[in-house]
């Protein structure tokens, strides 16, 4: 018992910083990502949406090595939501869907959408917009030629909903931004 008691201040040490997320860590690391945190939006109609204000994705959406920052964003004037990408090596912004189409997404409004998570690169996805089964039916990964798989060079954002199917990835290919119906 007395061995225990020695070791849950150690437990519980390790517990708190194993949980230190992945953009404190990388901030303490990657000296211009203190920039790219502490950047204030730069469109006077555009917010950060409420809902989201605590989530930001660091991932590398062009390839270039550095860690670009993602944050959900809400346009003030038609209160659609979007996402603001700040490109950590080129000193870019942009501002996706918020009242905007993307190419292969219908919708100019994001504000259905529940989670926003990390598409890894390196992987493979079903692109339901090319890739449908017979009847409407959702086609297993094996089951679509490989010439219709979009295979992520970089890392893409991955877009749905908590409790239903709905969603897709945001990936870039050419610098272009790109939509993919995964659900």
């Amino acid at each position: 018992m007395r061995n225990f008691k020695q070791l849950l201040p150690m437990i519980f040490l390790i517990t708190v910083l194993s949980g230190c997320n992945r953009i404190e860590f990388a901030a303490q690391n990657t000296p211009y990502l203190n920039k790219l945190l502490e950047q204030r939006i730069q469109q006077p109609n555009i917010q950060i949406d409420p809902k989201f204000r605590a989530q930001k994705l660091l991932l590398d959406l062009d390839g270039d090595g550095t860690l670009d920052l993602v944050r959900v964003v809400k346009n003030t004037l038609n209160h659609k939501t979007g996402l603001e990408i700040i490109f950590g090596n080129h000193q870019r912004v942009e501002y996706l869907i918020a009242g905007k189409t993307l190419a292969g997404l219908s919708e100019d409004d994001l504000s259905i959408f529940q989670t926003y998570t990390i598409a890894p690169k390196h992987e493979k996805y079903v692109d339901l917009n090319v890739s449908m089964g017979e009847n409407g039916d959702i086609p297993a990964m094996e089951d679509v030629p490989e010439n219709q798989l979009v295979y992520l060079e970089n890392d893409g954002i991955d877009i749905g909903m908590l409790e239903s199917c709905g969603g897709g990835i945001i990936y870039m290919k050419n610098n272009q931004f790109h939509w993919i119906q995964s659900s």
